[in-house]
């Protein structure tokens, strides 16, 4: 190996840390491979580069997020100001940054939505020998300008990638993994991908699988933050077909979450005609997020006729979250002359959280009654 070799290697391998802190970065030789070939690296020398049996393996995807909004599943920070930096931070090996997360979350009021392009990582912890088939503990998953705490165990970053790659990766680890918490965890860094086309064949096969139920659910609420064509259809037939009654309802509430007329179609047929009581209750609920007029006359039947008490409630608390001049009027008529004691009693109780003085002449006409 030439001396110029020898010197760009070592440059490669360099450790990037700083005084103030002991958090130890190593990047690998060739930041230009494939992502799976960063990650054989990673995996197959990963421990003798970190200096460490226990460390974490990163890397980053671009995803189109609401400016004021952040993705984070449990490593952000919240110590000492002095203790505080971010992947930013870390990556730059520069002790005098640091995040002012406090400042850039304060979620304040904005006339409109801004959208704008953040960096996520994905964070993998390794423990013992990386070949093996548990050496993931869990993923963590974070935007680079959060504050975060690896614990001072190194990090081997792999740098960017791109969607399909990342995918790529992210199944072949999911297959391999056998805890179903960590698995749990991959299927939310599969579901934040918006551009991979193998991320929602990926999540439809995860659905439909033998797997455990809350994995499967899971699969079901990231398959509608695809939006991608055909997800209604699997979406629609899990809510009718599934095995779980638990998967049945989260597959109703991720229909809920498409924003297509074709969903609040679905929502109402279930709503009116699903087997399942809870189907039919979570149904009303989501008609009730959906705020159309379709959905409304769809609630206000099923407070009027369906003959269970807690789909009609259901129905009921869906109706009144929709903010309409004629949404008063029509909890006023429930509160005074439905048939059930139990839905007039919610009803009351809806208008009791109104600040419309309708509300309130209502309620002082029932109490004097």
């Amino acid at each position: 190996m030439t001396l110029r070799r020898t010197i760009t290697l070592l440059t490669a391998l360099m450790v990037l840390s700083a005084i103030s802190w002991s958090q130890k970065v190593v990047l690998p030789p060739n930041q230009n491979l494939v992502l799976a070939d960063r990650w054989r690296w990673a995996i197959s020398e990963g421990a003798g580069a970190a200096g460490s049996t226990e460390f974490w393996i990163g890397y980053s995807i671009k995803r189109l997020m609401n400016e004021d909004s952040y993705i984070n599943s449990g490593s952000v920070y919240f110590g000492g100001k002095h203790s505080r930096r971010s992947l930013y931070d870390i990556l730059s090996g520069d002790p005098a940054r640091a995040t002012a997360e406090g400042e850039r979350w304060k979620g304040g009021s904005r006339a409109s939505i801004i959208k704008t392009v953040k960096e996520v990582a994905f964070l993998f912890k390794i423990a013992g020998d990386p070949s093996e088939k548990d050496a993931l503990r869990k993923l963590d998953i974070s935007d680079m300008d959060l504050a975060i705490d690896l614990k001072d165990k190194p990090l081997l970053w792999l740098g960017n990638a791109d969607d399909d790659q990342s995918v790529g990766l992210l199944k072949g680890v999911y297959d391999r993994t056998s805890s179903n918490d960590v698995r749990k965890e991959l299927v939310t860094a599969i579901g934040l991908h918006q551009n991979a086309r193998e991320s929602q064949d990926l999540l439809i096969r995860i659905l439909q699988s033998d797997q455990q139920d809350d994995l499967r659910s899971q699969a079901a609420f990231w398959l509608s933050q695809q939006g991608q064509p055909g997800c209604l259809a699997v979406l629609l037939d899990a809510a009718q077909k599934d095995r779980s009654s638990k998967v049945k309802e989260q597959a109703v509430f991720a229909i809920s979450q498409l924003p297509s007329d074709e969903s609040t179609d679905a929502l109402i047929d279930l709503a009116r005609n699903a087997p399942s009581r809870e189907v039919r209750g979570k149904a009303a609920f989501g008609l009730g997020q959906k705020a159309s007029q379709k959905a409304v006359a769809t609630l206000e039947s099923i407070i009027a006729d369906d003959e269970v008490t807690d789909v009609q409630r259901q129905a009921l608390y869906a109706l009144a979250q929709i903010k309409t001049d004629s949404g008063v009027d029509r909890l006023i008529k429930i509160a005074q002359s439905h048939k059930n004691p139990r839905i007039r009693k919610q009803a009351i109780q809806c208008l009791g959280q109104s600040e419309d003085p309708r509300a309130l002449d209502a309620l002082i006409a029932i109490v004097r009654k």
